[in-house]
């Protein structure tokens, strides 16, 4: 009886539980994605107001509570910002490039090129029109882009402010969540369990402390050196650098896009050539400098598990997966430290 009661014990009834949670929530996310996905930005969002929240409320004038709705007035105007400023620009700037584009190839002098060499004629005709037939392309996709870019204006501004919403609401629900947790797990293994979901929101909580010190020194970098390289909207693009650098790997081809845009419309060659060096020297302090000072080695995970977690729940959950890739890496790890082999030990 003694043996039979041990081998029952090996496994952890909360272990159980954790993975049923986690394959409901799979289920559940798969059945309406829409819904989900919005809550789990929410949720995402929720986690960076409340680093701005708890500074706040350290202060002994200001509660929890009034932080909240500081930290999250704070996020709403820096997301209206962004979305009121990158449409204008992109439609703007736009306007200029592609008719730019469509200029160059049309003011190329293909005949006056080949000149002086040995050249099939037709082949030369050939190779002009096929120049003039990419600068008319050119055109009729800036015209596209832009119809499509002011479509969504309306949807970008309402879905950011019921993120907003949503993510306020949950932050201020959090410590109501924080006291009823003991609901969803055995009584007899609440005390571990507990402790294994403070540890895991604690690392979370880490990571994006992290995050937004790292976000907000790229962005820094970014907007002055853009400034400094005279290129406009240096503003922006800071701001949108740090916005982006919450996608880890991903996020700085993101904000490469308007930039290099910006850079080639006003500077031309050079002005490309100077956003790159911007945007490479940005990258390179944050890789070998920020990442390694900031989160430290108190994440222990190593970059390529970091990479393969973000594509494999960016495939699996689509762009709210990308967001998830580290928080459900480091579920996992804390997981299979805590109970996975905890249990292997007992066999």
């Amino acid at each position: 009886m003694i043996n039979i009661d041990n081998k029952k014990r090996v496994f952890d009834p909360a272990m159980w539980m954790f993975l049923i949670y986690f394959i409901l929530f799979f289920f559940l996310f798969k059945a309406s994605e829409s819904i989900l996905g919005a809550i789990l930005f929410g949720w995402y969002l929720s986690l960076i107001i409340e680093v701005p929240a708890n500074y706040l409320s350290k202060f002994k004038f200001i509660k929890y509570k009034v932080a909240v709705i500081i930290s999250s007035l704070l996020m709403f105007f820096l997301l209206a910002y962004a979305i009121y400023s990158i449409f204008p620009i992109l439609i703007e700037e736009g306007q200029r490039l592609f008719p730019l584009l469509s200029k160059t190839s049309q003011d190329l002098n293909i005949q006056q090129l080949f000149k002086n060499r040995t050249i099939d004629p037709n082949v030369i005709q050939w190779f002009d029109s096929f120049i003039g037939e990419i600068g008319k392309k050119f055109s009729e996709l800036g015209a596209t882009i832009l119809n499509t870019v002011i479509q969504y204006i309306p949807n970008a501004t309402t879905s950011a402010i019921i993120f907003i919403i949503t993510a306020s609401y949950f932050t201020a629900l959090t410590p109501v969540f924080k006291r009823n947790l003991w609901r969803f797990f055995p009584k007899s293994t609440q005390s571990k369990s507990l402790g294994f979901i403070k540890e895991f929101y604690r690392d979370i909580r880490h990571f994006i402390g992290g995050q937004v010190i790292i976000a907000f020194l790229v962005g820094f970098m970014v907007g002055f050196g853009t400034f400094l390289s005279g290129i406009p909207y240096s503003l922006f693009l800071g701001f949108l650098s740090g916005i982006t650098n919450f996608i880890p790997f991903l996020g700085v081809f993101i904000a490469a896009i308007p930039a290099l845009l910006l850079g080639f419309v006003h500077g031309g060659v050079a002005g490309l050539i100077k956003i790159l060096v911007v945007l490479i020297i940005s990258n390179q302090l944050e890789s070998w400098l920020l990442n390694p000072k900031i989160q430290g080695t108190r994440m222990q995970i190593n970059w390529f598990a970091i990479l393969l977690s973000i594509l494999i729940a960016g495939s699996i959950l689509g762009l709210a997966g990308v967001l998830l890739g580290i928080p459900l890496l480091l579920f996992f790890k804390r997981f299979w430290e805590e109970y996975v082999q905890d249990t292997l030990k007992k066999l």
